[in-house]
């Protein structure tokens, strides 16, 4: 229930294109142009009296053509060298706390193995939970609520026949999440956009360190933005049981939701509207 400011960051920073990015565009080479101008033939002599041969003068070329001849060649812009991505976590940090800010990054992003850790989260975002070693961004201070539901509609009960505790998620636990919803809208989409371009060679490397041989991050990555957005609207209250150690959705149909998609319920459907007219922004850049 913790740690989903990685919906925000993650995502944003998973915002590219279709295609690779590397941590500078070259200049386009100038395109060749041929000269379309014809060649001006001598006139010919008139024949009375033999004289000397005279070789006609080669045709000059006029300052259109000259232009294109003589025009010096477009400079390539030198690529920006990336870190080893064993190397990165100093450069990713110092970027990200300047688009944030770095208290923001002090409080809410873990310091080590940064792109691998977002990358794993990105990928488990789809799977049926995000298990902790791998979270990228510390969790709110204090811990999920829930209250208890005195009247429940239908009694459930476990393999031993034994009554399962049901709740609701408390409203007071939205308010968790608002200080990461703030910082995700307040950051300018482009500029997310343009970090990852940067980095994605090292973003791809984290993700072929994960066992992908084929496809890319990039792809990985837009399934998770569409299924974020996705993301059924569940109105207040939303029923939990809690039948060990974990709460889970009453409803069925929502605990078959993936990670990512319960963790936008968990936040409340204000918040998680909010994250999802981000990433619809994000989405227009695309």
């Amino acid at each position: 229930m913790k740690n989903w400011l990685i919906v925000a960051i993650l995502v944003v920073l998973a915002a590219g294109a279709y295609f690779y990015f590397s941590g500078s565009r070259q200049a386009e080479p100038p395109a060749v142009v041929s000269s379309s101008l014809p060649d001006r033939q001598p006139q010919p002599e008139p024949e009375p009296e033999p004289s000397p041969e005279v070789t006609a003068p080669e045709p000059e070329p006029d300052d259109t053509e000259q232009s294109v001849l003589e025009a010096p060649p477009v400079p390539a812009v030198d690529e920006i060298p990336l870190p080893m991505l064993s190397d990165s976590d100093p450069v990713v940090l110092e970027n990200l706390g300047e688009m944030v800010g770095e208290p923001a990054v002090i409080r809410y992003v873990v310091s080590d193995n940064v792109i691998s850790r977002i990358v794993a989260t990105v990928d488990t975002l789809g799977s049926r939970q995000i298990p902790g070693v791998v979270q990228a961004v510390n969790g709110p201070a204090t811990n999920f609520a829930a209250s208890p539901l005195e009247q429940p509609d239908q009694i459930i009960r476990n393999e031993e026949g034994d009554e399962i505790p049901q709740f609701i998620i408390n409203p007071a636990n939205y308010e968790r999440y608002t200080p990461y919803v703030e910082l995700f809208e307040a950051v300018d989409a482009s500029d997310w956009v343009q970090a990852y371009r940067d980095y994605y060679p090292l973003f791809l490397e984290a993700y072929r360190q994960m066992g992908y041989s084929e496809g890319n991050f990039n792809d990985r990555l837009m399934v998770i933005v569409d299924e974020l957005l996705a993301t059924p609207v569940v109105p207040d209250p939303v029923e939990l049981m809690k039948p060990e150690a974990y709460y889970l959705f009453t409803d069925e149909k929502l605990e078959a939701l993936t990670a990512g998609q319960k963790i936008m319920l968990r936040m409340g459907s204000e918040n998680a509207e909010r994250v999802k007219d981000k990433l619809r922004e994000i989405r227009a850049l695309l």
